[in-house]
C-alpha cells in the first residue's frame, strides 16, 4: 500500500508541476497590455462574429468586409475627422431644428442632452429616450 501511495503522490506532483509550467508558458505568451493593437482587437471581434454567424451577412462577405475595414483603419482611412461623439451630439441637435414647434424642438434637444440610449449599432440601431413626467393642475376645480 505504501508503494501505491508513493506512486500516486509522485504522479500528482508531476501533474501539478506540468500544470504550473503550462500556466507559466501561457502567461509568458500572452501579449502585454501596452502592446495590444485596438484595431487588431476590433478586427478579431468582427471576425469571430462572422465565424459564429452573429451577423446578417454570408460568412465570406462578412470576412471580406472585416478584413477591408481593418486595412482601411490601419491606414487611417476608416474614421473621418468629424466622426467623434461631440460631433454626433452637434449633428443630433441640428436635426432637432427640423421639429415643427418650439416645444418639440426643446424636447428633442433635451432628449439629445439627457436621454438614455437603448440598443446598439450591432443590434440594428440605437434609440434615445427621455421620460418626462408632468403634473397638470385642473383649471376649473370641482
Amino acid at each position: 500500500m505504501t508503494q501505491h501511495h508513493n506512486t500516486r503522490c509522485r504522479l500528482a506532483t508531476a501533474w501539478l508541476a506540468a500544470g504550473l509550467m503550462a500556466i507559466g508558458g501561457i502567461a509568458q505568451a500572452a501579449p502585454r497590455a501596452k502592446n495590444v493593437d485596438p484595431l487588431r482587437m476590433q478586427y478579431e471581434r468582427e471576425r469571430a462574429n462572422c465565424m459564429t454567424g452573429q451577423t446578417n451577412q454570408p460568412r465570406d462577405v462578412c470576412l471580406r468586409e472585416a478584413g477591408a475595414a481593418y486595412a482601411q483603419a490601419r491606414q487611417g482611412k476608416l474614421v473621418s475627422p468629424g466622426d467623434r461623439p461631440e460631433q454626433w451630439a452637434a449633428n443630433a441637435l441640428k436635426r432637432c431644428q427640423a421639429q415643427p414647434t418650439m416645444e418639440d424642438r426643446e424636447m428633442c434637444e433635451r432628449r439629445v442632452r439627457e436621454g438614455q440610449v437603448v440598443g446598439s449599432v450591432e443590434a440594428g440601431g440605437q434609440l434615445t429616450t427621455l421620460t418626462v413626467r408632468t403634473v397638470e393642475t385642473p383649471k376649473n376645480p370641482g
